[in-house]
This record gives structure tokens, C-alpha cells and sequence, in this order.
């Protein structure tokens, strides 16, 4: 299941090792960004990708090669 202002990390594939976060914007309806970086705070980050929908979000996840862990909150405010 996507989880949106979750971070995961990715635990395969060509992005392994890697961390991802999916934020919904305010685009109506909504469209996606997909980030990535090699931190778990997103300092040092490494790409982003965007989905026009959620339709082509959970294509582009599906279909990416990317097994991911949904990681728990640190800081309790649920990212």
C-alpha cells in the first residue's frame, strides 16, 4: 500500500539502499511528488519524480522495481 508523508526505504533494485517519500500537492485533483534521497532526513537528496495522478502514482510504483518498507515515525507527527 502507498503511504503519502511516509518515508520508506527502498530495500532493492537500482534505488536500493535509497529513501522514499511520497508528498501529495494541492493540484486539483491531486498530483504527486516522489522523492528520494540517501537520507532518512532528506538532506542529501538524489531525484524526484512526478505523478500527474493518483492513477499514474500507483502505476509508477507498481511498476518500479523497488521493494519498499514503510518505515514508523521518529518524531510522531506521522513523517
Amino acid at each position: 500500500m502507498i503511504q503519502i508523508g511516509k518515508v520508506g526505504k527502498i530495500s532493492g533494485g537500482e534505488e536500493g539502499g535509497r529513501f522514499v517519500k511520497i508528498n501529495e500537492l494541492p493540484d486539483d485533483p491531486p498530483s504527486y511528488l516522489i522523492l528520494l534521497a540517501h537520507d532518512r532526513g532528506f538532506a542529501r537528496g538524489c531525484g524526484d519524480y512526478w505523478a500527474e495522478n493518483s492513477d499514474d502514482l500507483g502505476e509508477f510504483i507498481n511498476d518500479a522495481p523497488w521493494p519498499i518498507t514503510w518505515l514508523p515515525c521518529e518524531d510522531g507527527d506521522g513523517q
